[in-house]
């Protein structure tokens, strides 16, 4: 208190030597206040570089140097409060803009794949109508073998007009 006493009246008349003793004299302890508030002494820090900013610009009076400390320390919480509020505002938006993203995402891949698919079974159609019944009981999971029991064709004829159906849509998917 003494210290602050004796460069009070330099920090009222803005003194920049007795600012920079009331900064060595309080910053740490405002830090430390603000860090116990806020849980980060890296934002502490910033907070009470602030402080220090806003109070000389504010251009504030202090009679003694109790208000003087007053001022600082309910002016650290109150900061401190404020950033921690501002905070969970700012995470709270950032949530909902990586789910709206995610949601858009989401959307895009659906609306991609109906388009894939769409295009697809509009080229399947086009194919002679072995292959594309061949194509067609291919992508419902079924194998060669089962293939050629369920058409009563051999296996060598699935494969053949399973490869030129997939050959004639690849052509024509690729270019789409």
């Amino acid at each position: 208190m003494e210290q602050l006493d004796s460069i009070l009246e330099g920090i009222n008349n803005r003194e920049e030597k007795s600012w920079k003793q009331l900064y060595a004299i309080c910053y740490k302890n405002l830090c430390v206040y603000a860090e116990n508030i806020i849980n980060n002494q890296e934002d502490a820090r910033d907070i009470i570089q602030e402080l220090f900013i806003n109070i000389w610009y504010a251009e504030t009076r202090f009679p003694t140097s109790l208000e003087l400390l007053g001022y600082l320390y309910k002016s650290t919480r109150r900061n401190s409060l404020i950033f921690i509020r501002n905070k969970k505002y700012r995470e709270k938006i950032l949530r909902q803009i990586r789910d709206e993203e995610k949601n858009l995402n989401d959307f895009l891949q659906k609306v991609i794949c109906s388009d894939v698919y769409t295009l697809l079974y509009t080229r399947i159609t086009q194919l002679p109508p072995m292959q594309r019944k061949i194509i067609e009981l291919s992508i419902t999971g079924l194998s060669g073998k089962e293939i050629a029991n369920t058409l009563g064709i051999s296996v060598n004829t699935v494969k053949v007009q399973k490869s030129r159906g997939i050959k004639y849509l690849r052509k024509y998917l690729k270019n789409e």
